[in-house]
């Protein structure tokens, strides 16, 4: 039966067979699903679901998963080895640079490699990509499939097409996998979309809010508990949900607590949650967490309410603060909470303030991130307005903005380094308790802090633990 997908390659739109008809020569091709992820326990969750995407079709299907830290020849070496007909990557912020070397290089050793690449940045810049290679805007899903039942023949060019529900899509991952998952980072999703519209988020231009699981469904919480348990099977180190807003949907947030809560293995669970939607029954049922068993990522970006609006944000912080100080009071939850540089019109005083009014609440590691100018956010057409100036390639760090120069942005990264160095390691929590509740800011212990590595000629990277005490306490000695 012949049908019209929304498949597209410019405005057309292209015929194709339901179920996938291949001609004979089609049959045999191997495919190579390639990750270059950002560190050697990452995992990229893109490889599995375009897997999945090809059930019953005659394809010989390989999985390569390399780091950005392997050389590029090694990497070069694996791929030809593997002789593909047909390779697809997904490019993202950490890897898009790499990628743009791997590509050329590896079309130059194969030049009758189809390329097939999506991922957020696929649209954004130059691969080095041939007139006969696939770009992906958009969900890869369906089209992958499309292209796929062409035998990757059609022409090429961008192609975009709306993914299959994600209730509908198979359990992305398989028992066979475990020994290339085991004591990795594993990612998941309950959700797709996010109800929220951050303007510096990709998230702003996702119009879904889908869950995979309705929790009124009996047959959809079997499910749920199903998978859940297949994913444990798989003995990852971290289960990672990378649902934008994870308590958007909190019926479905509160059965997935649950069942992490009663699981016996030591597996984390991973969860970025919009503070200001927890709930005093979400805190009843996460009370009962053990440590090490839940870790939340909480984006506050800033306390400053009139910057918030101005990103599309529209947050309480005296909400977020009662939620992580009732996380710190009543769990065991590992909070990790995001501060971002560079929002529009927030001054270097009130990125300062948000610091402060953060590390009140105590969590247990402090981001202070660099914003990012996402190409196709909303963030991108404010940045240009108000004349911002960031870097022309990824991962489009900010430099400088309406508000901040660009000698503010560099002492507020490295601040960040600061935090990382001796808050988020957790070596000297009592001491940063005693002085933050004595009155001192956070803020001007952090500025106290980078004064004494520049006295020592400390670099803000590799400094030893011994190190790092001698300058504490030489700080507590000031």
């Amino acid at each position: 039966m012949n049908c019209t997908t929304g498949v597209s390659a410019g405005d057309s739109r292209i015929p194709c067979w339901r179920f996938g008809f291949l001609s004979a020569k089609n049959k045999r091709l191997r495919i190579s699903l390639i990750g270059l992820n950002s560190a050697w326990y990452h995992s990229n969750p893109a490889l599995y679901y375009l897997r999945g995407s090809l059930r019953g079709l005659p394809f010989e299907v390989c999985l390569r998963e390399f780091s950005i830290a392997e050389p590029l020849f090694d990497i070069l070496t694996q791929i030809i080895r593997d002789r593909p007909d047909v390779a697809s990557f997904s490019a993202y912020v950490w890897n898009s640079l790499d990628l743009r070397r791997l590509i050329p290089e590896l079309k130059k050793l194969m030049p009758g490699l189809k390329v097939v690449l999506g991922g957020p940045e696929a649209t954004n810049g130059d691969f080095g990509l041939a007139e006969g290679d696939f770009r992906v805007k958009g969900p890869g899903e369906g089209v992958f499939r499309r292209l796929a039942e062409y035998g990757f023949e059609l022409p090429g060019g961008t192609y975009e097409a709306p993914a299959p529900p994600l209730s509908e899509l198979p359990f992305l991952y398989r028992r066979s996998d475990r020994p290339a998952l085991q004591g990795r980072l594993v990612y998941f999703e309950s959700s797709r979309g996010c109800p929220f519209r951050c303007a510096y988020c990709l998230s702003a231009l996702d119009k879904r809010n889908e869950a995979r699981f309705d929790p009124s469904l009996a047959s959809d919480r079997r499910k749920l508990r199903s998978e859940l348990d297949r994913l444990l099977e798989l003995k990852p180190r971290t289960l990672k949900f990378v649902d934008r807003s994870f308590n958007a949907h909190p019926r479905l947030a509160r059965l997935i607590w649950e069942h992490a809560i009663r699981q016996k293995q030591s597996c984390e669970f991973h969860f970025e949650i919009y503070p200001d939607l927890l709930t005093e029954e979400d805190l009843r049922i996460l009370e009962k967490a053990p440590p090490g068993r839940i870790r939340f990522e909480v984006g506050v970006q800033t306390v400053n309410a009139a910057v918030s609006r101005a990103c599309g944000r529209n947050s309480n912080w005296g909400k977020v603060k009662a939620a992580l100080v009732a996380l710190r009071e009543r769990t065991q939850i590992c909070v990790h909470a995001d501060l971002l540089v560079g929002l529009p019109g927030e001054k270097y005083a009130s990125v300062l303030r948000s610091l402060d009014e953060l590390a009140s609440t105590f969590p247990a590691e402090i981001q202070l991130g660099m914003l990012k100018i996402l190409p196709g956010t909303p963030m991108q057409e404010i940045a240009s307005q108000r004349r911002y100036l960031w870097l022309n390639d990824p991962p489009w760090q900010v430099l400088k903005t309406d508000a901040l120069s660009f000698e503010q942005v560099a002492r507020l990264q490295e601040l960040a380094k600061i935090l990382n160095l001796y808050w988020n390691k957790g070596e000297f929590k009592t001491q940063w308790q005693e002085l933050i509740s004595a009155g001192n800011r956070a803020s001007s212990i952090c500025l106290r802090l980078l004064k004494l590595h520049r006295r020592r000629g400390l670099t803000l990277h590799s400094v030893g633990k011994s190190t790092r005490a001698e300058v504490f306490v030489e700080l507590l000695s000031l």
